[in-house]
């Protein structure tokens, strides 16, 4: 007789906001579409992010009433327009609790994407995208969300490591500037 084991899925029901920026040459800002079609844009954007800001809702015994969670999911070359070479990292909050931030991606993480249009197909993510722990800020401007970001994986607390492991690693990267809001979000556990 053959033992087949299962993982049963964490109960969670979360809401959240979603808000967004890419590196364009275009006259927006910032931009988020995807793709670029306004005037002046360049063929490829230098990056594209995606922030999830968890802000209402439970996960297992964690309740996120009152406490928010940042995520980034944040798309980079690792060599300039080639677009099989992008890769997907996910920061955290540097205060996050590790052990919280890993077992929330074990099941969220399939909702985290920032790759843009332009590239989406022909570069390879590995299941499991790597995930530091960052100085990161985000805050509500007078007009437009903004965000304070320094990701340098030579320093940034690596908290998992890429499954398979990519080519190169990752480069610095840093933003400082506005996001544009993109939508509200709602991702609960499948029924048992």
């Amino acid at each position: 007789m053959q033992t087949v084991q299962t993982r049963l899925s964490a109960s969670y029901l979360l809401k959240g906001n979603l808000a967004g920026a890419r590196a364009c040459s275009c006259s927006c800002n910032p931009c988020d579409c995807n793709p670029c079609e306004c005037p002046g844009a360049s063929r490829w954007p230098g990056w594209r992010l995606s922030l999830y800001q968890l802000v209402e809702g439970h996960f297992e015994k964690i309740s996120f009433n009152g406490h928010e969670l940042l995520l980034l999911c944040l798309a980079l070359p690792q060599r300039e327009a080639d677009p099989t070479s992008w890769q997907e990292v996910i920061l955290c909050e540097a205060s996050a609790n590790p052990v919280t931030v890993l077992k929330l991606l074990e099941e969220v993480e399939p909702y985290l994407e920032a790759l843009p249009a332009e590239v989406e197909g022909a570069a390879s993510q590995p299941p499991r995208r790597p995930v530091y722990a960052v100085p990161l800020v985000y805050q509500q401007g007078e007009s437009t969300p903004l965000l304070h970001v320094k990701f340098d994986p030579t320093t940034a607390r690596l908290l998992r490591a890429a499954e398979p492991g990519p080519a190169h690693p990752p480069p610095a990267w840093s933003y400082d500037g506005p996001l544009a809001p993109r939508s509200s979000f709602t991702w609960q556990s499948p029924l048992r």
